[in-house]
């Protein structure tokens, strides 16, 4: 038989319970610092493809990750047990899927999409040489109407839309650098196992909502043509990520770039999909927390990474992250 026919194809879960994780010590030594804290493991090797298949129940959120690698031309099975909303994030290839009663999907490298997915098999073909990393953000049909309760354009198109499979998005939306920093964030997470659970839900959270964004700004192409625009919201994220330790605020920015405030605001919201403001909190807040993670680290040290006073900075964190640091820290 063929590699590509699908009766040789090996069924993937993307959602549901499995039996039994994968004992780490049958997982090739390559893989094991990729493996997530406290995630259920399953890792399996097919004809010619290699998939490690990582799961953790963050709230609302499923995470699942999948890295792939295929050696020669295979055809794998990704299966949904029952109807989810899954955000999708590929990295490292593009990849062509086909969905049960639907056309053929290109998935494009570094891009993010929202699938509604019924129960069924899907077909997905590995050419050889692939190397596929695949994060699925699952969310419960139950549970979309309290995540996306601030989004009320998604939640209009969600309660339009027709049974079946499909892509939420008219187009594929490119990972940005916020996003791209999320998910790393996701992929190294070494935190223990409820300091993980808190962290990378929280993680997820942001990349919904930006996600959700993305969805809300019909023309967010004009920053994207302009090489030199483009690249000076990069750099001003890049300079926010190195400064969590000073003050700074748009009238600070709009200043040090030379960009009226109106502009920058837009221009920094159209890029991410996030505004400056809620960027540079979240980045200060996950300063804060790695630091607070850190258990010889006092206060004043924390406050001083982050530029915020003591009082300020508890609540900021405990807010953010949903839980007490007095608590954590004894």
């Amino acid at each position: 038989m063929s590699p590509l026919a699908p009766g040789n194809a090996k069924l993937l879960p993307l959602e549901g319970k499995r039996s039994s994780d994968t004992n780490t010590a049958r997982i090739p030594e390559e893989y094991l610092q990729l493996l997530l804290p406290y995630a259920g493991v399953h890792y399996w090797k097919h004809a010619n493809v290699y998939v490690l298949s990582q799961h953790l129940q963050l709230g609302k959120f499923s995470l699942w990750v999948h890295d792939a690698t295929a050696y020669r031309d295979q055809v794998i099975c990704p299966f949904v047990p029952y109807p989810i909303y899954s955000l999708h994030y590929l990295f490292e290839s593009s990849l062509s899927i086909r969905m049960p009663h639907a056309y053929p999907f290109q998935l494009e490298e570094d891009t993010c999409n929202l699938f509604l997915l019924r129960q069924g098999v899907s077909h997905l073909t590995l050419e050889a040489g692939t190397k596929a990393v695949s994060l699925h953000l699952n969310i419960l049909p139950e549970h979309m109407s309290q995540l996306a309760k601030s989004h009320p354009t998604l939640l209009q198109k969600l309660s339009k839309i027709s049974p079946g499979n499909r892509v939420i998005n008219k187009h594929p939306y490119t990972i940005n650098a916020v996003s791209n920093l999320l998910v790393a964030k996701i992929l190294t997470c070494r935190y223990l196992r409820q300091e993980a659970t808190l962290y990378l839900e929280r993680c997820c959270t942001d990349l919904f909502n930006i996600f959700c964004r993305q969805h809300a700004i019909e023309d967010n192409s004009m920053y994207h043509d302009d090489v030199d625009t483009y690249d000076v919201y990069h750099r001003i994220f890049e300079y926010m990520k190195t400064r969590t330790n000073i003050y700074y605020d748009i009238h600070k920015i709009s200043w040090m770039y030379e960009i009226p405030e109106r502009e920058l605001a837009t221009g920094f919201l159209n890029t991410f999909a996030i505004t400056l403001e809620e960027c540079s909190h979240m980045l200060k807040m996950m300063k804060a927390f790695d630091l607070l993670m850190q258990q010889d680290r006092d206060f004043s040290e924390i406050t001083a990474a982050v530029a915020m006073d003591t009082e300020s900075m508890i609540a900021s964190v405990e807010q953010y992250y949903n839980f007490k640091i007095s608590v954590q820290r004894n």
